[in-house]
């Protein structure tokens, strides 16, 4: 279906404000169906640092109803058919194996989530309306009726119509708190330093993602690393750390040696790169909005339920976001907010399970050695295949999206 152009003081029937994966998802179905949709994103051109998703079944079929399944696998994702545990000294056991991801019958991908987002921004059925920040809303008594905004280019002042306005504007969502609705959130006790590389294939072959642990973690509070390669050569990866090494960061630079030295795999894939400075570091509150919408307006993804960006949690919750609105909104029935927190609030309650468990588990106290007691976890799970199947699919049904 042709864009539908939009015209200032002309309402659009949703106005999306963030051009994420689960909007831009949501925008192309609306406006395939009929509806006149605009995204209005901040930012001119992907961010400026990429770390690594993890896309789950349900979100991959979606993503292949919009734009053909041969142009993300030549483009943006692999198919990650392994998990490879590095515990120093060339030592390397696999966690996860092609043959269990077979018998598992559950296929996660490896994705590259700035190109996920173009190739979504790029689609037809919708205006993209990029470099507009929003600032507050429009109401009309007690409805939302559209938003403020400003170029940022140029600093010009907008107020832009819409029957409903959907927020995707993330954790510090400008619209959710201009509808005053709370979302109580903690923050996630490990820090996340997310890198780009272009990984040696010996090394990082594609479909395997790689954990390189670091045998000092528990004390150092450098944990270890995830790496894995994408199509086209690239790769991308990110360093788990807690907070507090960053208040000495010598000694947190001393950390980093140590970990080199102990897996000689991090050179040769990132080279003589500076710890913490060429690193992007990502500090994330998670918490659940105590509701998902008002009059006008509707919450969705990290606006909604943040969680750990650890492995693509929020992308998965968020394309199911997505569908579960657009199947909603297009079939045009009552109390839309109501209807879609009643579907997905029990789904997306459920999918805070790996954050809520990892976060109170790392949250112990360092005497306890809480770091030692996961990577237990994990190996007592990773020698058991029939767990691991079972951790796959109860995985994947975490991300599909619950329909009415």
């Amino acid at each position: 279906m042709a864009r539908m152009p939009y015209h200032e003081g002309v309402a659009a029937d949703y106005l999306i404000a963030g051009g994420g994966i689960g909007g831009t998802v949501l925008a192309e179905l609306l406006g395939r169906g009929g509806k006149r949709v605009v995204v209005l994103e901040r930012g001119v051109a992907s961010p400026g640092f990429l770390r690594p998703e993890v896309l789950w079944p349900a979100t991959m079929e979606a993503l292949w109803s919009l734009v053909p399944r041969g142009t993300w696998e030549r483009e943006a994702s692999v198919p990650l058919h392994e998990v490879r545990i590095h515990r120093g000294g060339g030592r390397s056991t696999p966690l996860i194996t092609p043959d269990v991801v077979r018998e598992a019958g559950v296929q996660p991908w490896f994705t590259n989530p700035n190109r996920t987002r173009e190739l979504l921004l790029s689609l037809g059925s919708f205006e993209l309306r990029r470099g507009v920040e929003v600032t507050g809303v429009l109401r009309e008594r007690e409805r939302v009726v559209g938003v403020r905004a400003r170029e940022l280019a140029g600093g010009g002042e907008l107020e832009l119509p819409a029957t409903w306005v959907v927020a995707d504007d993330g954790v510090q969502s400008v619209i959710r708190k201009a509808t005053g609705i709370e979302m109580p959130t903690r923050m996630f006790p490990v820090d996340f330093l997310c890198f780009t590389c272009a990984p040696p294939a010996a090394d990082f072959p594609l479909g395997t993602a790689h954990v390189l642990v670091n045998p000092d973690g528990g004390r150092s509070g450098i944990f270890g690393l995830l790496i894995g390669a994408l199509p086209g050569g690239s790769g991308t990866g990110l360093v788990l750390a807690r907070s507090r090494i960053f208040d000495d960061l010598a000694a947190a630079r001393e950390a980093w040696d140590a970990l080199r030295r102990s897996q000689p795999a991090i050179d040769r894939a990132l080279g003589p790169r500076r710890f913490p400075e060429d690193f992007t570091r990502v500090r994330r509150p998670w918490g659940h909005a105590a509701r998902y919408g008002a009059d006008g307006v509707i919450l969705m993804g990290d606006a909604a339920h943040s969680v750990s960006p650890a492995g693509g949690q929020g992308a998965n919750m968020s394309v199911a976001d997505a569908l579960v609105l657009a199947e909603l909104s297009l079939r045009g029935g009552p109390n839309l907010v109501a209807e879609y927190e009643r579907i997905r609030r029990p789904a997306n309650q459920r999918s805070f399970g790996p954050t809520r468990t990892v976060s109170r588990l790392l949250g112990l106290p360092d005497r306890l050695a809480p770091f030692g007691l996961l990577v237990n976890l994990v190996g007592c799970v990773g020698r058991q295949r029939w767990l691991l199947r079972r951790a796959l699919r109860s995985t994947s049904e975490l991300f599909a999206a619950a329909r009415s």
